[in-house]
């Protein structure tokens, strides 16, 4: 029997998780085509699910886990508390590196330096001039999927965040909710090993936002000189993209990011992108295969992006909203109903 040839386009989780669930379930040849010279840090604010072993992820890529979060409105100060870990936070450079080591042990290949230019229904070219044929062909390559753009699917729903990074330790993961100052979005505070992570996001397409970009950027950095002094610390800005528009184009899939599979609410995306990844590879090997970890994701986003834009239709009732929904959260009932959203 002739073994299938996958390439795959991107070295972050989606593209690692996807080589090595295939790696496991068949005897497909698997080439990974990464863009940059090396295995990269990905901009992020890096909040992860604690219990990333469920997903076949090693606890060591865990810097810090937390049993509490505190969540701060215009008019209320709660902590959530659980006996256990309710949120975890991790180097993303880190992820990156345990995954391609592990993928590299399998046997998969990582090549670097191959930034993709043109692609058909079964080859792709890289900047140099290689060609890549493929019997599969997997876009893991983010927000900014080349992949994406070439078969032709426009994103509009993208979360733009920025965030600083800064020296130092910080005890407890904080959101803060106040439309004055963030519009319908909200300011993180993310402790990982000696920074912290410090951040907030706009999103364009919500059709009542509160202010432009650049005036929530001025927001932000007077918020944070308030309560930190960023003399050294690094300013970095990212996108988001959580327009999912479907996942399957013929042999043409899309993993992570590069499909929208991130929260339009949260912005996370870390646990999608792996779990995203290891359906699309027991799709290609089994074309019937009912992706049931998607169908779990695409239910979480419609919810959680339903709220915001929801709040986002009326400012007065969004912030009522905001209120009622952090004092019902604090409720056994509002706890479960909080799980299934985010």
């Amino acid at each position: 029997m002739q073994t299938k040839n996958v390439i795959i386009i991107g070295a972050g989780p989606a593209g690692l998780a996807t080589a090595i669930e295939l790696k496991k379930i068949s005897r497909y040849n698997i080439i990974i085509l990464e863009k940059n010279p090396e295995i990269s840090y990905k901009i992020c604010a890096g909040g992860i699910d604690p219990n990333v072993s469920e997903i076949g992820i090693p606890e060591k890529i865990i810097d810090r886990k937390f049993n509490k979060i505190k969540l701060f409105t215009a008019k209320q100060s709660i902590t959530i508390q659980e006996n256990k870990s309710i949120i975890a936070t991790t180097n993303r450079k880190t992820l990156h590196e345990i995954m391609a080591n592990r993928a590299r042990k399998m046997g998969i290949k990582i090549l670097f330096n191959k930034q993709v230019k043109e692609m058909d229904d079964n080859s792709v070219i890289t900047s140099l001039g290689e060609t890549f044929n493929f019997d599969y062909l997997v876009g893991a390559d983010g927000s900014t999927s080349t992949v994406r753009k070439k078969i032709g699917i426009k994103t509009k729903k993208v979360l733009i965040a920025f965030q600083y990074i800064i020296p130092g330790e910080y005890s407890d993961i904080e959101f803060y909710i106040d439309f004055k100052k963030f519009g319908f979005s909200y300011a993180w505070i993310f402790p990982q090993k000696n920074v912290i992570s410090v951040g907030t996001g706009y999103d364009s397409s919500l059709s009542n936002n509160n202010f432009k970009i650049k005036e929530l950027r001025e927001n932000f950095d007077s918020w944070c000189k308030e309560k930190f002094n960023l003399e050294n610390a690094k300013f970095e800005a990212f996108s988001i993209n959580y327009d999912y528009q479907g996942f399957e184009f013929g042999n043409i899939f899309l993993a992570g990011d590069a499909a929208g599979f991130a929260s339009g609410l949260t912005g996370e995306g870390i646990k999608f992108a792996i779990l995203s990844g290891k359906d699309i590879a027991r799709k290609i090997v089994n074309s019937n295969y009912r992706c049931k970890e998607i169908e779990n994701i695409l239910k979480i986003k419609k919810r959680g992006e339903n709220f915001i834009r929801f709040l986002s239709l009326n400012k007065t009732v969004g912030k009522i909203t905001v209120e009622l929904f952090a004092f019902f959260i604090q409720t056994p009932i509002g706890k479960k109903m909080s799980e299934k959203m985010f």
